[in-house]
């Protein structure tokens, strides 16, 4: 895969950050003095940290053995896995490094996903038909990621993570995607990792699951139906969207306060007019 040209893979993500915001897209993957740099523009949040270990604590709960699968080990996962990725190898306490005020904001987050973990556990079904989980190798997992890669054309790739994924009785597989926000998810997340798998594995995805963790609830959707070359002219539309674009605008949302670009980009002015105007 070495010789792979990695702006030519295309993930989900990936995808959704051109439509959230061109420009982002931009200084992310084109900017040619800024993209080999955009590591020195990425910023400690502790709702990074948060996501990232209540993952990482229940990917690595999933490596242990079935008999070993309790929720106190579920806890100590989650120590394991509480780093930024500012500095991986940087010990709890976090404080700046993981975006946190003070160390009682950082207890707070901490408490906050313990408590995204207990409901995972008792929402958890016992000893799931595991099919397929990420590596257990949380501070290098980019090989997850190269692992995934398909061709979807001539020029094109996709490739993505999985957080888990089930074999069920039928032969067929279940996709299951741990929220730990309370955002929806949206339709076109379905049928992408539904793509990615049976490219991946050669078997049909039956339903793709959503556990949202916040609300101790889980949303299973019915793809079976969606024909796999119908998902793959969708992914080829918007790869060729963001291809034929010459000027990659800012798109003024939201999001532009949890942009780690947001110093640098032409839309600062913009918005810091409309705040003090």
């Amino acid at each position: 895969m070495s010789n792979l040209d990695f702006s030519k893979i295309y993930s989900y993500s990936k995808l959704r950050l051109f439509e959230n915001c061109p420009q982002h897209y931009y200084f992310n993957y084109l900017d040619p003095e800024i993209s080999p740099i955009k590591k020195q523009f990425i910023k400690p949040r502790d709702y990074n940290v948060r996501g990232q270990a209540v993952h990482n604590a229940i990917t690595l709960f999933y490596h242990l053995a079935e008999q070993k699968r309790t929720f106190n080990k579920l806890k100590e996962c989650l120590s394991q896995c509480w780093f930024s990725e500012i500095n991986p190898q940087k010990k709890m306490p976090l404080e700046e490094m993981g975006g946190f005020k003070n160390l009682q904001h950082e207890r707070r987050t901490y408490a906050e996903s313990l408590k995204l973990l207990k409901n995972f556990f008792y929402m958890e079904e016992q000893n799931p038909d595991l099919f397929y989980i990420p590596t257990n190798k949380i501070k290098d997992s980019f090989c997850d990621y190269e692992q995934m890669i398909k061709s979807i054309g001539e020029k094109h790739y996709i490739s993505g993570k999985f957080d888990r994924i089930d074999k069920l009785a039928d032969n067929t597989l279940r996709i299951v995607d741990f929220k730990t926000s309370k955002k929806e998810s949206d339709q076109f997340q379905l049928i992408f990792y539904k793509l990615l798998a049976e490219l991946n594995f050669n078997l049909p995805v039956r339903l793709v699951s959503f556990y949202y963790l916040n609300k101790k609830e889980m949303v299973d959707f019915e793809v079976s139906h969606i024909d796999k070359n119908i998902i793959k002219r969708e992914v080829a539309e918007k790869i060729g969207k963001i291809e034929e674009t010459k000027s990659f605008l800012p798109c003024l949302n939201g999001l532009c306060h949890h942009c780690d670009f947001f110093e640098i980009c032409p839309a600062r002015k913009i918005i810091n007019s409309k705040k003090h105007g």
